[in-house]
């Protein structure tokens, strides 16, 4: 269920006409977070790593570890897809490979942090069984 609630507002933000961040001006609020270094590309870049990483952990933990590899070639195929989708049919969207690898590097630590999970989980369950 949450993965449906994530992929729906997955496809809200990515299939907008606008850009949810476009023109969003945090240069004040950075300035005075002491970040007055992060540049607009960085900030997109940034939430288009943290938009995909749920996607990659929520799908790593329904399939079987062995296949996780598919998981992130999906992942690079979902990111490919949506910019193709925002270069066809969406003018007011700018399209490009830097999105697509920001996503597919927040999918990849998605299934890396489900890695780090499973780990825990069955050094949970074994530890158990020991006692």
């Amino acid at each position: 269920m949450l993965l449906g609630v994530y992929v729906i507002a997955l496809a809200v933000i990515a299939l907008s006409p606008v850009s949810p961040i476009r023109g969003l001006d945090l240069s004040q609020e950075l300035d005075a977070a002491g970040m007055g270094w992060v540049t607009y590309t960085q900030l997109e870049s940034f939430a288009n790593v943290v938009l995909f990483v749920p996607f990659g952990l929520l799908i790593a933990l329904l399939v079987p570890t062995r296949w996780w590899w598919v998981v992130v070639v999906g992942l690079v195929a979902v990111a490919g897809g949506i910019e193709l989708g925002q270069a066809l049919f969406l003018p007011g969207r700018v399209p490009s490979i830097d999105d697509v690898l920001a996503n597919s590097t927040g999918g990849a630590i998605g299934v890396i942090i489900a890695g780090v999970i499973r780990g825990i989980a069955w050094a949970t369950r074994r530890a158990r069984r020991t006692e």
